[in-house]
């Protein structure tokens, strides 16, 4: 595929290196169809970084290894981690070895659309004092249904302002300066699941500009596990540590951090049912 700014784009651009970590519970056809996705750019990543956290099994295997001997395979570099250490723990591994002007992020059952990186390089030319570039997505389920739009502010003010009541940016969107993200530690897994809110607020702190392209750049695969997962009293504690520290850092002033606790305490201890169905409002 090709377009005009991407001719443009060829000599003047950033160099991208597209950061995914993959694990034994991912199915290969997802993985297949992830990084396809990355070859069929209009603008290729410089770099795939793919990290296994842990033994993959012998389908994920297969797909590697057909890529690394495809005609992109010199830009795919794979690092094999000899047990899982969770998602915050492959990421650093990964960052480690990404040699981009920016490190795109991307899950391995997710898919981007063909302009993804185009657009994404083209809006860091255009706004060279942008760190952090996101963008709109949307999310689907294998079986069916509704596909769901997840949309966010477009300037940094707004969307800081809103990242300090929910976290409205779909963390396989994310094109960030390298550089950045090494200042500021990477990833942390000491709040469970939200190290990526984690990560954000810990570059809004950082004094990192924002910046949300308004347009569907990801198609995000959804599950039901993956909600269940955020909810129980164990997701509700590591909230509550999360905002403690956000209110400690100056994130959020203590009548923010008094509401969203109280409403995010409730949120996630009511039945997974109900949480579901207010998740699914919620991210509209």
């Amino acid at each position: 595929m090709s377009s005009p700014i991407s001719a443009s784009l060829r000599s003047e651009r950033p160099s991208v290196s597209v950061l995914m970590s993959t694990y034994a519970r991912e199915t290969a056809a997802n993985l297949e169809a992830s990084l396809a996705s990355l070859w069929a750019q209009t603008v290729l990543p410089d770099q795939v970084v793919l990290v296994l956290d842990g033994p993959v099994g012998d389908e994920q295997e297969a797909v590697i290894a057909r890529h690394a001997v495809g005609p992109h395979g010199a830009r795919l570099d794979v690092i094999r981690l000899p047990e899982n250490v969770g998602l915050a723990c492959a990421l650093n591994a990964g960052l480690d070895r990404c040699t981009g002007d920016f490190t795109a992020r991307m899950d391995s059952d997710d898919l981007c659309l063909p302009d993804r990186i185009e657009l994404q390089c083209l809006c860091a030319m255009q706004t060279p004092d942008r760190d952090f570039i996101c963008s709109w997505n949307d999310e689907f389920f294998d079986a069916g249904g509704p596909v769901r739009l997840k949309v966010a502010p477009v300037t940094h003010e707004a969307l800081i302002a809103a990242l300090r009541w929910r976290n409205v940016i779909q963390h396989s969107t994310i094109f960030v300066r390298t550089n950045t993200l090494r200042a500021v530690g990477g990833y942390r897994a000491k709040y469970g699941l939200l190290e990526d809110y984690d990560l954000f607020v810990r570059l809004a702190l950082y004094g990192a500009r924002f910046r949300v392209i308004p347009k569907v750049l990801v198609h995000i695969r959804a599950s039901l596990d993956q909600r269940r997962r955020r909810g129980g009293l164990r997701y509700a504690l590591n909230e509550l540590r999360f905002r403690r520290d956000c209110l400690r850092a100056g994130f959020l002033d203590t009548r923010q951090f008094l509401v969203i606790t109280a409403l995010y305490t409730v949120f996630r201890l009511i039945s997974g049912g109900l949480r579901a169905r207010l998740y699914a409002l919620a991210r509209t």
